[in-house]
């Protein structure tokens, strides 16, 4: 299977197949006019899946729905958190409000959750029995020095605890956190090598893309191909 990724903004990128496409943590006006046209190009003559971890300003925008005229059917994948009455759903074929460390099934795609460390969830994407995609949102390696120690280590644990579950799985691509603002990137690197996915694609970075050059530079063990974009609207295709 042919997979291409377009990072749009932040946490916000999209993932193609033949007859698929997935947006996740879609921000709103945070995506440049561009890479919104761009990435707008590409639904056509696709089904379109709308994902959304959790309701946080970088993450969610009730507009996001404004995509589904330009694709031959929409369904929204959201957390319970994220308030759907504020959204236009007239276009939308059906929504799946997610809880945490739930299943949910979609023809051939099957969806699970874990339940976040921060707000929402994350998602474990299955198609055609096979290919698995991880996408982390706001779970992440959350070491904020400015917490106490117990705080601190309750959400590592968590984080901890997931990578553990994913090392269980054999991942194809997984979209996990890469903060600028902490030292320990909140946790990508770790996450890397304790997993071990084919293909890593850094996520919120809040448009430090130049941050990526330093994890790249420090490197890790395993052999796992990560997506070192530059810029909205940059794509890779990976073959799986």
């Amino acid at each position: 299977m042919e997979v291409t990724i377009t990072y749009l903004y932040h946490s916000c990128f999209s993932l193609s197949t033949e007859d698929k496409l997935f947006l996740f943590d879609y921000p709103g006006g945070q995506v440049s006019k561009k890479a919104e046209e761009e990435f707008t190009e590409q639904i056509e003559g696709k089904d379109l899946y709308l994902l959304i971890s959790h309701g946080h300003g970088d993450h969610f925008s009730p507009d996001v729905t404004k995509f589904s005229k330009y694709a031959e059917r929409t369904v929204l994948i959201a957390s319970s958190d994220v308030s759907t009455s504020r959204m236009d759903l007239d276009e939308v074929n059906g929504v799946i409000e997610t809880e945490p460390d739930s299943s949910y099934r979609l023809e051939d795609i099957k969806i699970e959750t874990y339940k976040s460390n921060d707000e929402g969830v994350a998602f474990l994407i299955t198609l055609k029995e096979k290919i698995q995609v991880y996408f982390g949102g706001d779970l992440a390696k959350w070491d904020w020095p400015e917490w106490s120690v117990k705080k601190r280590r309750e959400h590592v644990k968590v984080f901890d605890e997931i990578v553990e579950s994913l090392r269980k799985k054999d991942l194809d691509i997984a979209f996990s956190n890469m903060d600028p603002r902490l030292s320990s990137w909140a946790g990508p690197i770790e996450f890397i090598e304790g997993v071990k996915p084919r293909y890593f694609v850094p996520i919120h970075t809040f448009g430090s893309e130049e941050s990526i050059d330093e994890m790249v530079e420090k490197g890790w063990s395993a052999e796992t191909e990560i997506f070192h974009y530059t810029s909205p609207g940059d794509k890779i295709t990976w073959i799986l």
